[in-house]
């Protein structure tokens, strides 16, 4: 069957309009909790009071916090269509397959399995007096974060979450004020993060000698703290998923991209 008879036999099925129409409506349900998302992020808290800070913070949270389980839901229910629309034939039900399988290694996804549990927490105590140790490495910063993360991929990790932040591969770890952001969003002390794999591979890459936890519990022990576990569970990625610049690369014969004089030499 070639192409055009394949799309003519999708389109004579009763299916087709009703399922496209609620695409497209859970699209722009997506599009405008994306937005708020956004929005909340940039929007400026007022800075005349204390307790305004607080309430303003506490309430933008909240907001953000609804706006992630929207996005949940929204995806949850795109899948839930997908795999509807995939049961009418065996070439869509190929296709779907295809697109789960994709979602899956994109991370958006909730994922669960066998693996460990770092708590990384800024220290109670302070440096001696007239010690030359400066004060900031009784704090967890960005870089912590990041090569824990690292040795962990590493190790073999196939899904990573600090403090619930699903990381993917657009996944920025840095430093803003004192807070650290993961995926736009502000995190704070204590950072949990989960991850899925072989426990024992994961737990012997963390305790290397001279790996990447070693000074910090040189600092302080009770900084870190790593736990073997059964199962964990790890969320999806609720974040924005616009590419604007990136453009998949259509492979012709005879036409690469570096024939086009855009490789580097």
């Amino acid at each position: 069957m070639n192409l055009n008879v394949f799309l003519s036999s999708i389109r004579n099925n009763p299916w087709v309009t009703p399922v496209t129409v609620m695409a497209l409506v859970l699209g722009a349900l997506l599009a405008v909790s994306l937005k708020t998302q956004q929005s909340i992020r940039s929007t400026s808290l007022p800075s005349n009071r204390f307790s305004g800070l607080a309430a303003a913070y506490r309430d933008q949270q909240e907001q953000l916090k609804m706006a992630n389980e929207e996005i949940s839901k929204l995806r949850e229910r795109t899948t839930q269509y997908e795999n509807e629309m995939a049961s009418a034939s065996e070439k869509t039900k190929l296709l779907n397959n295809a697109l789960q399988e994709a979602k899956f290694l994109a991370g958006l996804t909730p994922v669960e399995g066998p693996g460990v549990e770092v708590v990384l927490q800024d220290s109670k105590k302070r440096p001696p007096a007239n010690s030359p140790i400066d004060i900031e490495n009784y704090i967890i910063h960005d870089s912590d974060l990041q090569r824990v993360v690292n040795e962990l991929h590493a190790a073999g990790a196939e899904a990573v979450s600090i403090n619930g932040q699903r990381i993917i591969a657009t996944t920025a770890i840095r430093c803003v004020g004192p807070t650290i952001q993961v995926n736009g969003i502000a995190l704070s002390s204590p950072y949990v993060i989960h991850a899925i794999g072989d426990p024992d591979t994961l737990m012997g890459a963390l305790n290397l000698p001279q790996g990447v936890l070693t000074d910090i519990q040189a600092i302080d022990p009770d900084m870190v703290k790593v736990t073997k576990k059964s199962n964990v569970q790890i969320p999806a990625y609720t974040g924005s998923l616009v590419f604007r610049y990136a453009k998949p690369v259509v492979a012709t014969p005879g036409n690469t991209s570096q024939e086009k004089g855009d490789g580097v030499r």
